[in-house]
């Protein structure tokens, strides 16, 4: 309206009432044409506040968008990485890291060969048996059993071995009296007890360690032990039952249980490792402290040692109690708490598990990465080293040391890359130690050494106390060191262990008793 104001002007040449008469037309006409515009107004208003409204909402429909849009993007990079960190884990078990024990290259499309491999036990007992002491049982048929004819005696025979338990379900019940003497000497009374007996129960020896064997050994659950004692052996027992005999027995053996961690203490290394386990549903763990077996100068092999040890957590504080005045090598996986404890001077960390994170990281790369050619670097160090076990200490050091340094002067932007190599830098002390000291610069000992426990522990989901957790750990670890020394009879030694702490803990139990006959 302003700007109209301005651009009116009047005709040249007009009288004053000619002006005037000018502008009163000029008047009437523009109020002819605002009640169109009006109308004109109201109908765009009508559209136009709408129109508004709606682009607000779509306005806001739109940022809203845009936020979701930004959250479904983290959380769409979060699912990549972690389907990413998930294909690594899962298909390690695709890929060919070991064969008894030695690293293959991911080229190596060798097969077994058939028929008994290099390395394993000669499973064949043909050639240890005595057949002369067999006892032989000639037999023959009477009649024909198809159609009753009597049949005559042959000259002609065929032998056929055969090895067979017996099962025998009648027990053994007595009542023993002990008579009441007296020493002169210690002014003592006097028991005589049999070996066979044990205190505060009426099962003997024999059913202690027949339990001890299907649980430790056999993997049997209470209920499942029960039920094997009724049927091969007649012997009515609960579920409860079994487990005082359980605990009764740790008690026997616990000082035996001690003396092997103070041995593996002094040792020179020990493997160590932990996995979970479950108290009436609520974490718990298991650790283990293990020795190798170690050959002797006469050519005989000095069985190694193997120790449970139940904890509540996974703390540092348990291995510095398990570790104690030791002053001897630990191999393990990486875990921190270890080097915590034992400093890196006594660390040596295990090979299998460090080209294994090498694999699970380049599992999805093309072979000609960067990173999938340090993880071949690091497989072929580790078959070199192996290759030649006669190579001198200092040797091997220096081979070690120049590849090692060698990988680690490596510069790249590549996350994949620069997670190996600092993996490699942080445990480099530890895996030169790993290949200088043992065999296969490898923890697998420790993990081999665990998968009994950890097979019963999945058939009878855990314990139901940390008494009862303690009670596994103290008779699996004497079990699986007297399992392990093969010049040593399985039951004959156990029975002296039982009898050795059950003399230590009851000295009544040492008098040597005679019989009425």
């Amino acid at each position: 309206m302003e700007n109209a104001a301005r651009s009116f002007r009047l005709p040249n040449g007009m009288s004053l009432k000619q002006q005037v008469n000018f502008c009163l037309q000029i008047i009437q006409k523009q109020r002819q044409e605002v009640l169109p515009l009006r109308n004109s107004l109201r109908w765009c208003n009508q559209w136009h506040d709408p129109l508004l409204h709606q682009l607000k909402e779509w306005k806001d429909k739109y940022q809203k968008a845009q936020e979701e849009n930004k959250k479904l993007q983290k959380e769409n990079n979060k699912l990549k990485k972690e389907i990413e960190k998930l294909t690594k884990t899962n298909n390690r078990y695709q890929v060919g890291l070991f064969d008894h024990g030695n690293f293959k290259h991911p080229d190596n499309k060798e097969k077994k060969p058939k028929g008994g491999q290099k390395g394993h036990a000669n499973t064949n007992k043909d050639a240890d048996r005595d057949y002369a002491s067999f006892q032989r049982i000639r037999m023959y048929a009477g009649i024909c059993g198809g159609c009753g004819k009597q049949l005559t005696r042959a000259g002609s025979v065929k032998e056929k071995i055969l090895i067979d338990i017996e099962i025998n379900p009648q027990l053994v019940q007595m009542i023993i009296q002990s008579e009441r003497q007296w020493c002169g000497n210690c002014k003592k009374e006097v028991r005589a007890t049999p070996a066979q007996s044990l205190p505060f129960t009426e099962y003997g020896m024999n059913t202690f360690m027949v339990v001890m064997y299907l649980r430790f050994k056999g993997k049997q659950s209470f209920a499942t032990i029960a039920v094997t004692l009724n049927t091969l052996f007649g012997l009515p027992i609960t579920k409860s039952g079994v487990g005082t005999i359980l605990m009764q027995a740790k008690e026997y053996l616990q000082d035996r249980y001690e003396e092997l961690k103070q041995a593996i203490r002094n040792g020179e290394i020990i493997y160590n490792d932990e996995t979970g386990w479950t108290v009436r549903g609520k974490s718990a763990w298991m650790w283990i402290m293990a020795t190798p077996d170690k050959k002797l100068s006469d050519g005989t092999i000095e069985a190694g040692m193997t120790v449970y040890v139940a904890a509540e957590s996974k703390g540092k504080g348990i291995f510095k109690e398990m570790y104690g005045n030791s002053n001897a090598y630990s191999m393990h996986d990486g875990n921190s708490s270890y080097e915590g404890v034992t400093g890196k001077e006594k660390t040596a960390y295990c090979w299998s598990h460090v080209i294994r994170f090498a694999f699970e990281e380049t599992v999805n790369l093309p072979p000609e990465h960067l990173a999938c050619c340090i993880r071949d670097r690091l497989v072929d160090l580790y078959q070199d080293i192996r290759m030649y076990p006669n190579r001198s200490i200092e040797g091997k050091e220096a081979i070690l040391r120049h590849e090692l340094d060698s990988i680690l002067s490596i510069h790249s932007s590549d996350e994949t890359v620069n997670n190996i190599l600092y993996r490699i830098a942080t445990q480099k002390e530890g895996l030169i130690l790993a290949l200088l000291l043992t065999e296969d610069g490898t923890n697998n000992l420790a993990e081999r050494e665990f998968r009994q426990l950890v097979i019963s522990r999945t058939i009878s989901y855990g314990s139901d106390t940390y008494m009862g957790m303690e009670t596994t750990a103290v008779l699996s670890s004497v079990i699986q060191t007297i399992s392990r020394d093969k010049t040593k009879l399985f039951l004959p030694t156990l029975k002296s262990y039982l009898q050795e702490g059950l003399k230590k803990k009851y000295p009544q139990y040492k008098h040597i008793p005679l019989f009425d006959t």
